[in-house]
């Protein structure tokens, strides 16, 4: 049966910092506009303050759905799952407030030696209410480690971000730019930090796995191709091949061509 707290109660905390993901719950006020869940990973992200306050270090990604409804609202629950040992769902109800990099706030939480690369934003969460259940339904996994992907991404794509309100295409405040000033509801995302005299740079680096060894095949237009067949059609093994593909690509253009001109002689 299920327990409801008016706040994070001690005998959970170990078992929360135990965990190596959680999720987080928001939705906008409009009753069309999109409910969002999204997976939070990495150890080390997610701080207990007290009973009644928790923050977590928020990283950049290809949205800014949480973010967007905070703004609007502030509702949201964190939701934690034993994926092993003893079964247990922990969800934790408040009110979240975003701090974004380059304010004094975020740099009181997140100072500079200590950031995420990546990271665009902390994410302070007041909890009034917290509930503990069984979770029996959920299945066991094993942990094995966290990825690096993202953050080796964040290392890249940091480039030149230089100062004031001038960033190069490529860095991380062009990234923001450009994805993360709405949510899809079109609610307002990202204030600042794109935008801050303070150049983005981390210190922090994860040892973990990246992405699983390739397949073999590459997607293209929603289709796996394997990776020679690609080295085949882009890298002539012949110089008469590359003739042949000329040919071809020259034939295709005038077919087309004389394609349009019938086509608009009919429609006269």
């Amino acid at each position: 049966m299920g327990k409801f707290y008016d706040c994070v109660p001690e005998e959970l905390v170990p078992w929360i910092k135990r965990q190596q993901m959680f999720f987080v719950a928001t939705a906008p006020l409009s009753a069309s506009g999109h409910v969002n869940l999204s997976p939070k990973g990495l150890r080390g992200t997610l701080h207990i303050v007290d009973k009644t306050r928790v923050w977590y270090e928020d990283l950049s990604g290809s949205g800014v759905e949480t973010i967007s409804h905070l703004r609007e609202n502030g509702r949201i629950t964190i939701i934690f799952c034993a994926f092993e040992g003893a079964a247990r769902i922990v969800r934790l109800f408040g009110i979240g407030k975003v701090f974004e990099f380059g304010t004094p706030e975020y740099f009181e939480l997140i100072p500079p030696e200590q950031r995420l690369s990546g990271s665009r934003a902390a994410i302070v969460v007041d909890v009034h209410k917290a509930n503990s259940s069984c979770g029996y339904a959920v299945p066991l996994y094993t942990f094995k480690q966290d990825r690096s992907t993202l953050l080796k991404w964040s290392d890249k794509i940091l480039g030149d971000d230089t100062n004031t309100r001038v960033y190069p295409e490529r860095s991380m405040k062009w990234w923001w730019a450009k994805t993360n000033l709405h949510s899809i509801d079109g609610l307002p995302g990202l204030h600042s930090a794109h935008i801050t005299d303070a150049v983005p740079r981390a210190t922090v680096h994860l040892e973990g796995a990246g992405e699983p060894p390739s397949d073999g095949t590459v997607v293209v237009l929603g289709n796996r191709i394997p990776k020679e067949t690609m080295r085949a059609l882009l890298v002539p093994a012949s110089r008469e091949e590359v003739v042949r593909l000329v040919l071809a690509v020259t034939l295709g253009v005038t077919v087309a061509a004389v394609y349009v001109q019938v086509v608009g002689l009919r429609g006269c």
